[in-house]
């Protein structure tokens, strides 16, 4: 299996397991600054995916970071705006989450815009 495929797999495990995670995040104890440190962790991760090929070797690190703490930051923000004793981080966060909502929605789409490119001339 190439580096061609082995990406958009791996991302796409990385984002199961991420989603797997969200589903438990009301079970988390709500804190605003936590929030605002998972939506950190994926705008960092994001910012630091290579444009282009997937051939840097940081590309599918930062990818799979990406696709795990993207969906744990944004459920997370939300639950905790309603329920963080620390009004004014849980606030910053539920809005950061919009903005790491758009990035995920657009890495989304070219994830599974690739996967189809990927299986379908495979075939």
């Amino acid at each position: 299996m190439d580096s061609l495929t082995l990406f958009p797999i791996l991302s796409f495990a990385a984002l199961v397991v991420g989603v797997s995670i969200a589903l438990f995040a009301r079970r988390f104890p709500s804190r605003g600054w936590v929030g605002v440190v998972l939506l950190l962790v994926a705008a960092v991760a994001w910012m630091l995916i290579e444009a282009g090929e997937s051939s840097r070797s940081s590309s599918l690190p930062m990818s799979m970071l990406f696709w795990l703490t993207a969906p744990i930051a944004v459920v997370y923000s939300f639950r905790a705006r309603k329920r963080a004793p620390d009004r004014l981080p849980a606030l910053a966060a539920f809005v950061g989450s919009f903005i790491i909502g758009g990035f995920f929605l657009f890495m989304l789409a070219g994830l599974l815009l690739w996967i189809y490119e990927v299986f379908t001339h495979a075939a």
